[in-house]
């Protein structure tokens, strides 16, 4: 196996094979454009080439694309007794997935010394029946998988990959994570869990930094990217090119006394919302259908919104209002904390559709602590009913967005977006169409 090839060579061939790539390749995928199930992780050994450009130096890997699932470990334990793998360069393009088997194969990965990187392996057809691997650069490793890349000795990932995090959460509830219930076993399960991947992180010579900033991030907000300067502090990117046959090893990370040292808030007492989920209610003799969330940025609670569909002036059509208090940054920045832009969407199938509401008032309150904003506009019957029967979040890839999503601009340019969950909402629905059916004149 080669796994070594001159920087000049790579830097002519990897732009050339990047340019014959179809216009989907050519781009890291959008975590909120995966809405189908993802496949199984699978590990394929592929050679480059064409074989009159690279000879014998086209670079070899194992492919590792797909889901973590609950056999992963298995079937590269049963690939790797196929072949050598020790010191080979594994190549993921995930996901994520199941947290236990993520650990154990990244486990698996050190105890091996491989090196591991980030890209998308295309196979390329060169007639009769042949093929040859192109890398390209364009891919994702997201939520359990950046933690399968740590178990590299040396970990490489491509300026145009994308790498996202999130918090972990109980199997099962994350696609309405406010409106679902929790025991105690679903708590000291995640305390568990939560002390395992520390421990993960810290024996892979990565910084706990990553850790945090993974739990900052609840399951109704985006997935959180790391930027080139987290990856590189905090170890995750340790050598930049991961088929150079380095001569000793990466050298051990050097963390600067200040990561990690700012302080975080504590809220006091627990969010002012309603955590069940969608609630069909009578208001002045007039119906709704509501729902209460707590505004978050990378998990700190700044607010919570009320958005309520009513009975629109024509059949076919809803009215929306939004309200929401939120805390006041910076009191002394006159005016930077009010509302400028409310949207609410909806992704199905990829099939976005898209709603912006008009913003008719932002005002603090007497002390300048809290902003009080509200926003008002029409959807019709069709965007309501596609929400309630998006797929739920454990149907769908693992990093993908579903469901209603309500994003929040400010005059400071602080974006929000949160997604709020389903539980409630097709009886909710039901209930309001026929009030509003009801209400109208014959």
């Amino acid at each position: 196996m080669v796994r070594t090839v001159a920087a000049a060579f790579a830097a002519l061939l990897v732009p050339a094979l990047i340019d014959t790539l179809p216009p989907a390749l050519a781009q890291a995928p959008d975590p909120t454009s995966l809405s189908t199930v993802p496949p199984p992780m699978r590990f394929e050994w592929v050679r480059e080439g064409p074989l009159e450009q690279c000879g014998s130096r086209c670079r070899e890997w194992i492919s590792a694309a797909g889901a973590i699932v609950d056999t992963t470990v298995r079937d590269f334990e049963a690939f790797a007794r196929q072949r050598d793998v020790r010191g080979a360069v594994i190549v993921l393009d995930s996901p994520g997935g199941n947290v236990a088997q993520g650990l154990a194969l990244g486990r698996e990965f050190r105890r091996l010394g491989v090196t591991t990187s980030v890209g998308r392996t295309v196979m390329v057809d060169v007639g009769e029946g042949g093929q040859h691997a192109v890398l390209s650069p364009y891919a994702a490793c997201n939520s359990m998988c950046v933690f399968v890349l740590l178990g590299g000795v040396r970990r490489h990932i491509p300026e145009e990959a994308r790498i996202y995090v999130h918090q972990i959460w109980p199997a099962g509830k994350r696609h309405d994570a406010m409106a679902a219930t929790y025991s105690a076993t679903n708590i000291a399960t995640i305390q568990r869990v939560n002390g395992e991947i520390s421990r993960y992180i810290v024996d892979m010579g990565a910084h706990i930094e990553l850790f945090e900033i993974a739990s900052r991030i609840p399951p109704w907000e985006e997935m959180r990217l790391l930027s080139r300067q987290e990856l590189r502090r905090m170890g995750v990117h340790n050598t930049d090119d991961p088929f150079a046959l380095a001569s000793t090893s990466p050298p051990s990370p050097t963390w600067s006394a200040s990561l990690g040292s700012a302080p975080v808030a504590v809220r006091n007492g627990e969010a002012a919302v309603n955590a069940l989920g969608w609630v069909f209610v009578e208001r002045g003799g007039q119906a709704a259908l509501v729902r209460w969330h707590p505004i978050t940025l990378e998990g700190q609670e700044i607010g919570r919104f009320e958005l309520a569909f009513a009975c629109g002036d024509h059949p076919g059509l809803y009215r929306v209002t939004y309200r929401e208090k939120r805390i006041v940054a910076n009191p002394a920045a006159d005016g930077f904390d009010r509302l400028e832009a409310v949207g609410i969407s909806v992704r199905q199938n990829n099939l976005p559709q898209r709603s912006m509401l008009v913003v008719d008032e932002s005002v603090p309150d007497d002390g300048k602590t809290e902003m009080s904003s509200r926003a008002r506009g029409t959807v019709p019957a069709s965007f309501l009913e596609m929400i309630a029967t998006a797929p739920s979040g454990e149907t769908v890839a693992l990093s993908s967005q579903q469901g209603l999503i309500v994003t929040t601009t400010t005059v400071d340019k602080r974006h929000t977006v949160i997604r709020v969950g389903q539980a409630g909402l097709a009886e909710g629905l039901r209930r309001l169409a026929k009030s509003c059916a009801s209400a109208r004149p014959d």
